[in-house]
């Protein structure tokens, strides 16, 4: 099953509830070894106070709330994998 790209603006929006008159503040946490992958937090402050979350960028260049998985070593036979 394929999923669909989000951005991270869609995600922040779903996860925070941001309003037009929201203050969004993104801060770049970390940086993966290749470059399209990374880690934000995105700070929202409105009317009801302020709330945050960390959103992590996989390689088909979504954003997700969990990191993406670790590619892991795999043993094969005749070029084929186990």
């Amino acid at each position: 099953m394929r999923r669909k790209s989000r951005s991270l603006r869609a995600m922040a929006d779903k996860w925070l509830f941001l309003r037009p008159d929201t203050r969004v503040h993104v801060t770049r946490v970390a940086q993966g070894a290749r470059k399209h992958r990374s880690c934000v937090y995105v700070s929202a402050v409105g009317a009801v106070g302020e709330s945050g979350m960390f959103f992590f960028r996989h390689d088909d260049g979504s954003w997700y709330i969990f990191p993406p998985d670790e590619a892991r070593p795999a043993l094969g036979v005749d070029g084929r994998d186990v």
